[in-house]
């Protein structure tokens, strides 16, 4: 069975689940920052391990940056990134969050597309540690009348 723990500080089961996976596997060196100290976390366990994470703040009232998603390697494609979503955006919209955001590496932009995300913007492409990122956006709760963030 799949568990969610939020926290709201940087857990030693979240530190090594992103040590293995931006780290080691994709080669960052700049991996801990001051949203670590201020955001919220959540770890997924299954039977009492951690297989996954992500980190999660807000930007304004109504928007949360969701970042530092990681599924461990041998589990990715088993739908546990879909899972970790579904959890952080019930989490925000308890925290009174309608739009949720994401810097995706372009190479995991087809993932956040089927999880409902959509580009904002012009779709510009920017630079983290020479990794190639874009911006991506994903409401929540709708009102009446809004203008969708792919809009502005």
């Amino acid at each position: 069975m799949i568990k969610p723990v939020f926290s709201k500080k940087l857990t030693d089961d979240e530190k090594t689940l992103r040590e293995e996976v931006f780290v080691i596997e994709q080669g960052f060196a700049d991996e801990f920052d001051e949203y670590d100290d201020t955001g919220w976390h959540l770890v997924l366990y299954y039977n009492e391990f951690p297989i996954a994470c992500a980190r999660f703040y807000p930007e304004d009232p109504e928007t949360f940056h969701i970042g530092r998603v990681a599924v461990k390697k041998e589990l990715r494609g088993k739908k546990i990134g879909t899972y970790l979503l579904r959890f952080v955006e019930t989490k925000i919209r308890e925290l009174g969050g309608r739009w949720a955001t994401i810097s995706s590496q372009l190479d995991k932009k087809g993932f956040y597309e089927k999880c409902g995300y959509h580009v904002m913007g012009e779709g510009e492409i920017t630079y983290e540690q020479n990794c190639p990122h874009i911006g991506m956006a994903k409401l929540l709760i709708k009102k009446k009348g809004y203008k969708s963030r792919t809009q502005y």
